[in-house]
């Protein structure tokens, strides 16, 4: 009985981040009120706060679960074969920019972003920034599992290069979350092109391109 009543409630928690997600893109995040995300899940508003205690919440859900999406996609390539590491790191860029704003859209991460600066202390920004942490922890995993592979020089420190390469994923990918008119692509390009000098520093000589 347990088991049931958690899957009920893990099924309605998806219906109204689907539903929340689809009036964010198309009607905007300010226009959308909790009465109308409610009515589209079929639950009352009394209801919906059993699940979600406000729209900034439901604002990050919808986030979490585009974020999830990539996380999921990115080990993928981490564990899929590759012949070097600038190989591999394009594809992760790949997954950035073409899952990304699938499932959310970039005024819907903009209001995430400015939440959690204008109340850096609340739960909803806690939860973001440990998402961002998840993201970053994965790139260091990145270079470790490509380090065991030979792909990445002994004695390089993956944990500091980790970090940098995401810093600049996550820099490129909130100047493309402003900017509507930039390309995916080109953003893409960008960050591997921008990341190319860190590789040739520290990936094995005998990489193949």
């Amino acid at each position: 009985m347990a088991g049931l009543r958690q899957r009920k409630k893990a099924a309605a928690q998806k219906r109204i981040i689907d539903c929340a997600a689809l009036m964010f893109r198309e009607q905007g995040y300010e226009a959308t009120r909790i009465e109308d995300i409610a009515e589209a899940a079929e639950l009352s508003v009394t209801t919906f706060y059993n699940y979600f205690g406000s729209k900034a919440d439901m604002l990050l859900a919808t986030v979490v679960a585009e974020t999830e999406t990539v996380i999921a996609a990115v080990d993928d390539v981490i564990g899929a074969e590759h012949r070097c590491l600038q190989t591999a790191f394009a594809a992760i860029a790949k997954v950035y920019f073409t899952l990304s704003f699938q499932y959310t859209s970039r005024e819907m991460w903009r209001m995430a972003v400015a939440r959690t600066m204008l109340d850096p202390e609340a739960e909803f920004s806690r939860r973001y920034i440990d998402i961002d942490q998840q993201l970053s922890d994965q790139f260091c995993m990145f270079l470790a599992q490509m380090q065991k592979r030979d792909l990445l020089r002994a004695g390089v420190e993956t944990e500091p290069f980790g970090r940098l390469l995401f810093n600049n994923v996550n820099l490129n990918f909130l100047e493309f979350m402003r900017s509507p008119e930039l390309d995916a692509s080109a953003v893409r390009a960008k960050v591997v092109a921008e990341s190319a000098p860190v590789f040739a520093l520290i990936e094995t000589r005998n990489a193949a391109h």
